[in-house]
């Protein structure tokens, strides 16, 4: 799967809604972004629009993000 470039150098904010490639079950996922440390992303997947709302919070990386749901 082939990553935006152009979020690479994302900055998302606490609330922010993203799309992301979750590893299980190979599938795209929103998330909730709870924390920013650099670039890295504390993210929830505790939200209406999730359908593993059980995963539990995770950290990624900036270029992990695949999309921001505006």
């Amino acid at each position: 799967m082939k990553i935006l470039e152009s979020f690479k150098s994302f900055n998302a904010n606490p609330d922010d809604i993203l799309l992301i490639h979750y590893w299980w079950d190979d599938m795209i996922t929103p998330v909730k972004v709870l924390e920013k440390k650099g670039r890295k992303f504390l993210v929830s997947h505790k939200i209406e629009e999730s359908k593993i709302k059980n995963a539990p919070d995770e950290w990624i990386k900036s270029d992990e993000i695949i999309d921001i749901k505006r």
